[in-house]
C-alpha cells in the first residue's frame, strides 16, 4: 500500500541492521525495533479496521452496534437492511437479531435460516429450513414452504426468492404466490431496483429484467459480458460492469454502460474502480458486507 514494506521484509531489514551494531547498543536497538513493529501493525491492521468498522458508519453504526449486541459473538451468516435503512437484521445458525432506529430489538430464536429480507413496508421475512416466514407482531409466522433460496429480496408488496435451481417467485404477505419465472440456468444474482418496482438477474453475463411484483418480463438483453449491476436513482436506470466477451477476450470491451432496462438504450461510461453493492430501494444508499454486517458502500 503506497510502497510501504510488508511485514516479513521489514524484519528481515531490521535483522540485518541489528547484526551491525556492539552489543553494548541491542538493548536501545531492541526497543527501537519493538516500536518499530508496533507502529507497523497498528499502521496495517488496525487502522483499516476503524476505517471500516461497523459501528463507525455513519449511516448504519447505531444499528450495527444494536446488532452486535444482540448476537453476542455469535456467528454471523447474513443480513440484510430495510429499504430506508431504518431497521436491520443479521442471522446466524440458531439466531435472528433485528434492531431499528428507534430503538427497537429483537434476538429471535430460530434455528436453519438462510435467507433475509425487508419488504415494502419493512417487515423483516426469513427463509429457514424450507419454510418462508414473516415477521408479526414482533414474532416470525409462516406464510408457505419454499425451496431454499439462493436469494431472498423484498419489494412493495412482498419479497422475490431465487432458488439453486433458477426458479424466480414472488410472495405476498398472505403467502399468496404473485408471479413464478424460470432463469434460464443456475447461478443468477437478483437485487430490486428503486421503489422496489422492477428486479433484475444477472445471469450468463446478460440481464434479465422483470416487474417485481408478477415477475412478468420486461427484458432479457446482454449489451456486453455483465460482471455486476449497479441500480442508479432512476427507477429503469443500471449500471453495468462489463468484461471481455469470453470468444474476444483480446477485444477491446467498455468498462461500464449506462443502460435503461425499459429501452434498451445504453451508453458508455467512465472507467474507474467501484466496488460491488447495493441500492436500498426505498432511499439513495448503497449498502455492501463490512464483517459480517451491512455498511454503506461509495455509490457507483
Amino acid at each position: 500500500m503506497g510502497g510501504r514494506e510488508g511485514p516479513l521484509a521489514a524484519g528481515r531489514k531490521s535483522a540485518r541492521l541489528l547484526r551491525g551494531v556492539s552489543a553494548r547498543a541491542w538493548p536501545l536497538t531492541l526497543v527501537i525495533a519493538a516500536g518499530l513493529g508496533l507502529l507497523l501493525y497498528v499502521a496495517t491492521t488496525s487502522l483499516p479496521y476503524l476505517i471500516a468498522s461497523p459501528v463507525g458508519d455513519a449511516y448504519l453504526g447505531a444499528l450495527n452496534d444494536c446488532l452486535a449486541r444482540q448476537l453476542a459473538g455469535a456467528t454471523r451468516l447474513g443480513w440484510a437492511v430495510a429499504p430506508d435503512a431504518s431497521r436491520a437484521a443479521v442471522f446466524g445458525p440458531r439466531i435472528v437479531a433485528v434492531c431499528g432506529e428507534d430503538g427497537t430489538h429483537s434476538r429471535l430464536e430460530l434455528p436453519g435460516a438462510t435467507a433475509l429480507a425487508f419488504d415494502g413496508e419493512r417487515h423483516l421475512w426469513v427463509a429457514a429450513g424450507g419454510h418462508l416466514l414473516r415477521e408479526r407482531d414482533g414474532t416470525l409466522q409462516p406464510v408457505g414452504d419454499i425451496t431454499p433460496p439462493e436469494w431472498l429480496i423484498g419489494h412493495t408488496d412482498g419479497v422475490i426468492a431465487l432458488d439453486a435451481a433458477g426458479q424466480l417467485v414472488s410472495v405476498a404477505p398472505d403467502g399468496k404466490v404473485l408471479g413464478q419465472a424460470q432463469v434460464p440456468g443456475p447461478g443468477g444474482r437478483l437485487s430490486v431496483g428503486p421503489g422496489g418496482l422492477l428486479a433484475a438477474v444477472e445471469w450468463g453475463g446478460g440481464v434479465l429484467v422483470y416487474e417485481a411484483r408478477s415477475l412478468a418480463l420486461v427484458r432479457a438483453e446482454a449489451p456486453c459480458n455483465v460482471e455486476f449491476l449497479w441500480w442508479l436513482d432512476a427507477a429503469d436506470q443500471v449500471l453495468l460492469a462489463c468484461g471481455a466477451a469470453p470468444s474476444q477476450e483480446d477485444a477491446p470491451a467498455p468498462a461500464a454502460l449506462r443502460f435503461d432496462v425499459r429501452t434498451g438504450t445504453h451508453q458508455e461510461v467512465p472507467a474507474r474502480t467501484r466496488a460491488p453493492a447495493r441500492r436500498l430501494p426505498g432511499r439513495a444508499l448503497y449498502v455492501q458486507g463490512c464483517d459480517g454486517f451491512p455498511c454503506t458502500a461509495t455509490p457507483p
